[in-house]
C-alpha cells in the first residue's frame, strides 16, 4: 500500500514537472516568434559582420533610424541592415515588438517611421537653404502606416519668400539706341530630402508646387 502511495506521488511529480517544462518550452517558442525591432537612442558606429563571421566592418548609423533586430548576445544586438548583419550595443537602441499584425497593412503598405537625414531647398541664382527643421515639423515623429504627402512651397524658406517668384525684366540699350526688355522667368526651386525608412536609405527631388510623397 505504501509502495503504491509513494509510486503515485511519485508520478504526479513528474507530471508536474513535464508540465513546468512544457510551459517553459511554450512560453520560450512564443518569445523567439516575436519579431523585435530596435530604434537607435543615438548616432553611432555599428560592427558589420563579415563572410568569416567577424563583426570587423564599420557602419556609420543615425540617431533615430529603426532596423529589425535578429538576435541579442552579450551585451549587444545584432539588427539586418540592406540584407547585412550589424551588431551595435544594447544600450545604444531602444528595443520594441514589432506586432504580427502591423507588418503589412491591407493596402500593401509596410508601417516604418520616417527618419530626416537632410532637407535643401534650391533657389534660383543662389546656394540651397537648409530647411530640415521647416520640413521635419510636416513629417510625423512616430510609425507611419500610410505614405506621408507634402506640397513643396516657398514656406520651407523664408529666404524663398523674400525671393518670391517675379518674372524680372533687363533692360538692353544696343549701340544703336534701341531699347530692348529681356523677360526672365526664375526657375522653379528644387527640394532635396534626405532620409531613411526601416533601415534603409532613400533621396528624392522634387520641384516647388508639386508633392512630396514618403516613403
Amino acid at each position: 500500500m505504501k509502495q503504491t502511495t509513494l509510486m503515485m506521488k511519485l508520478i504526479r511529480g513528474l507530471v508536474l514537472i513535464s508540465a513546468a517544462i512544457l510551459g517553459a518550452t511554450a512560453a520560450l517558442a512564443q518569445n523567439a516568434a516575436k519579431l523585435m525591432q530596435a530604434e537607435l537612442l543615438r548616432s553611432t558606429t555599428g560592427r558589420g559582420i563579415d563572410s568569416f563571421g567577424f563583426a570587423s566592418l564599420s557602419v556609420p548609423l543615425k540617431k533615430g533610424a529603426l532596423y529589425d533586430v535578429v538576435r541579442q548576445e552579450n551585451g549587444n544586438v545584432v539588427l539586418t541592415i540592406d540584407g547585412k548583419q550589424v551588431v551595435v550595443p544594447t544600450g545604444a537602441v531602444a528595443l520594441t515588438e514589432k506586432l504580427l499584425a502591423s507588418v503589412t497593412s491591407n493596402t500593401g503598405f509596410v508601417p516604418g517611421k520616417i527618419v530626416l537625414v537632410s532637407a535643401k531647398y534650391s533657389l534660383d541664382g543662389n546656394p540651397p537653404r537648409n530647411v530640415k527643421n521647416a520640413l521635419q515639423k510636416l513629417i510625423p515623429q512616430t510609425i507611419v502606416t500610410e505614405p506621408v504627402q507634402i506640397i513643396v512651397t516657398d514656406a520651407l524658406s523664408s529666404a524663398a519668400q523674400d525671393q518670391g517668384n517675379q518674372t524680372q525684366g533687363t533692360v538692353i540699350i544696343t549701340p544703336d539706341m534701341r531699347v530692348n526688355v529681356v523677360i526672365r522667368t526664375p526657375t522653379k526651386n528644387v527640394l532635396t530630402v534626405e532620409y531613411l525608412f526601416n533601415g534603409k536609405s532613400f533621396t528624392k527631388q522634387v520641384p516647388e508646387g508639386e508633392k512630396l510623397v514618403l516613403p
